[in-house]
């Protein structure tokens, strides 16, 4: 990692405006040759503007317009000059052929010409609720951020039912008032998401380039051609959606053919498809579970397994500190000396979702067998990643098989939305008809399973995605830990780095989103009370501009807030001082 990382290719454009609902804005404008060309405004901001041409053939890219009219009666503004940096063809049956969507960039910012036009514009449509808002004036909110965590608002002993509603409003306020809540939650997206991403900035008022570690779409298979082809053929074929149950009519070709392929890839008899990995945890756990059966999993497995468990029917429900195997033990020891209690089922994480570690399967395997529990576990984040073939911990461990349920979601690796269960015939068709998550909700869509289907084949057939992350990932990590900062070892892309309090991360976040940088904002309860961390997922796409270039950023950071080289106790005290 070089010491003098090259600055990455910022870029900021302000917010695009479009035509009011049958408003018609016309353009005229010469290119340097001398001829006239006309089309109709699509949309405008200051920088620049993008316009339907009426002939667009014989506009070339690169080339210099000048005295460019933008005409609704009784309105006429000029702009002197700009440049054309992008062409369109349209693909629609019932326009021309030689219509053409051009770009134009500006030479000098229009702010003025903006002004003028707005009462014939409307704001992008994105534009609503916080975005449309402006928070750093007002009323002071009733509760400071600082002094609470989400968790204080959970439970209010109230008659009325919203009150713990109010007061929640009233802390995300304050967090809006002090531009945090803007930088850190609900960030819309104005481009696709990738290792690089173009964010509507609502301090700035501008959509801005942010390189990007909070996708979990490690190979961003979700962009690959092959994908987005199967997609679309089966799009075309049936349609966006699949509304039906599975047992009923939800069950298409495509679903079935992506059944297989997971049961393939995992070496298993059967597959159950469910439209979220959230659905997924809940119908396999609340399926299996009867009230005489005992459930116990690791404390920081996700949230969708510690809810599934507390739906569940079961009686004895219990969690373990983390990989505490021990305390499992002695729980499944209880169970056994226990005559009222019949099955037993041990749920964990396979990677954990928040710092990224790996669970240790042969230990855990052998105390399940020992005490005649079955296992099962959430392959998430492990999917495609871990293991020399990509198949996730079982294939790190060369233990292929040995689990007795295996879940899996799409939403990582594989690109998309949805989530599965894997295993034996007999469980599988169990689940069919108990888990309630998958009977009585409406199938994935036939599209999305066309596509998830050919990502799952990339991920064997084209290793050089894994190989690519984990150069990244071995790349990234040592150099924050050489910065100066204490960072997890990495045993998967999930990279963590200590932040502390929720004071520090909030400000150290906001400052790291304004520099240009995207990455997860973790705090309790989501991670024990004073363990706040920034969480960065790497890419198989991050270039070494993007890493080298966020590497430097935190280093900026972190020593403008004085963190490092630090212990995690001085950190702590550090965030602790900025709210006196």
């Amino acid at each position: 990692m070089e010491a003098n990382a090259k600055q990455s290719n910022y870029s900021a454009r302000t917010a695009r405006f479009v035509p009011k609902p049958a408003m018609s804005i016309a353009i005229q404008f010469y290119d340097k040759d001398g001829r006239s060309h006309a089309g109709y405004l699509n949309e405008i901001s200051s920088t620049g503007l993008k316009c339907l041409m009426l002939n667009g053939t014989s506009v070339l890219r690169g080339s210099r317009v000048i005295d460019i009219k933008l005409v609704s009666p009784p309105l006429e503004l000029s702009v002197p000059e700009a440049e054309i940096i992008r062409i369109e063809r349209l693909v629609v049956e019932s326009v021309p052929s030689n219509f053409r969507v051009a770009v134009l960039a500006f030479t000098n910012m229009q702010q003025t010409t903006l002004e003028r036009l707005q009462p014939f514009l409307d704001p992008p449509p994105y534009l609503t609720g916080e975005l449309a808002g402006d928070y750093a004036v007002g009323g002071a909110a009733e509760i400071q951020a600082e002094e609470h965590s989400a968790l204080d608002f959970y439970r209010v002993d109230s008659a009325d039912l919203f009150e713990k509603c109010d007061r929640f409003y009233e802390m995300i306020k304050d967090l809006q008032q002090k531009q945090l809540y803007q930088t850190m939650y609900r960030v819309t997206l104005t481009s696709g998401l990738d290792h690089r991403i173009i964010a509507f900035n609502p301090i700035t008022k501008r959509e801005e380039e942010l390189i990007c570690f909070d996708s979990n779409s490690y190979f961003s298979l979700h962009r690959h051609p092959r994908v987005i082809d199967a997609t679309e053929k089966a799009l075309r074929k049936v349609g966006y959606g699949t509304p039906s149950s599975q047992l009923l009519c939800g069950t298409n070709r495509y679903l079935r053919e992506l059944e297989e392929v997971i049961s393939d890839f995992h070496g298993r008899e059967d597959t159950l498809v469910f439209p979220s990995g959230y659905g997924a945890n809940s119908g396999i756990i609340t399926g299996l579970l009867r009230k005489k059966d005992i459930v116990i999993r690791d404390r920081f497995s996700h949230t969708s397994i510690h809810d599934a468990c507390s739906a569940a029917d079961c009686q004895r429900n219990y969690t373990y500190p983390h990989l505490d195997f021990n305390r499992l033990e002695a729980l499944l020891s209880e169970a056994d000396a226990d005559e009222g209690c019949k099955g037993k089922l041990v749920v964990s994480d396979g990677v954990f979702s928040m710092h990224g570690c790996i669970v240790p399967l042969p230990s855990l395997l052998e105390i399940c067998r020992r005490h005649n529990a079955k296992l099962m576990l959430d392959e998430a984040h492990s999917v495609g990643v871990i293991g020399p073939n990509g198949k996730g911990v079982e294939d790190h461990f060369n233990l292929p098989g040995a689990v007795d349920i295996l879940m899996g979601t799409f939403s990582k690796a594989p690109g998309t939305s949805g989530g599965y269960v894997t295993g034996k015939k007999e469980l599988i068709y169990y689940l069919r008809f108990f888990a309630r998550s998958a009977v009585f909700t409406a199938s994935l869509p036939a599209a999305t399973c066309a596509g998830i289907t050919e990502a799952f084949r990339i991920i064997t057939d084209e290793p050089e995605h894994r190989t690519q992350l984990w150069r990244n990932i071995r790349v990234f990590a040592p150099a924050l830990k050489g910065s100066g900062f204490i960072v997890c070892e990495p045993e998967s892309p999930i990279i963590t780095v200590f932040i502390g309090t929720n004071q520090l991360l909030w400000a150290f976040s906001r400052d790291l989103f304004m520099s240009g940088i995207k990455c997860g904002n973790v705090s309790y309860p989501a991670v024990p009370n004073g363990e706040a961390i920034l969480r960065f997922a790497v890419n198989s796409r991050h270039t070494d501009e993007d890493l080298n270039r966020c590497v430097e950023i935190m280093t900026g950071l972190g020593k403008k807030f004085g963190i490092l080289n630090k212990t995690e106790d001085e950190i702590r005290k550090i965030g602790e001082r900025m709210s006196k």
